[in-house]
């Protein structure tokens, strides 16, 4: 039996699975070996942050609540 769970899904996690692959695909078209440090990865969590801060200062939706 499979039950269906309400997956709650964090926006910032999607931003940063989109970056992540994101950096594997830049990294195969140019040729190079997929790979991801440590510090690469905390980048992407901050670059992810800040994109995220500014669409909710932005979004008049969330302006309005």
């Amino acid at each position: 039996m499979s039950k269906k769970r309400k997956k709650l899904k964090s926006p910032i996690d999607t931003m940063i699975v989109d970056l992540i692959m994101e950096h594997y695909n830049i990294q195969m078209l140019q040729g190079k070996k997929e790979s991801l440090s440590g510090e690469e990865f905390m980048e992407l969590v901050v670059l992810a942050e800040q994109q995220y801060y500014e669409d909710v200062l932005t979004d008049v939706k969330v302006g309005m609540a």
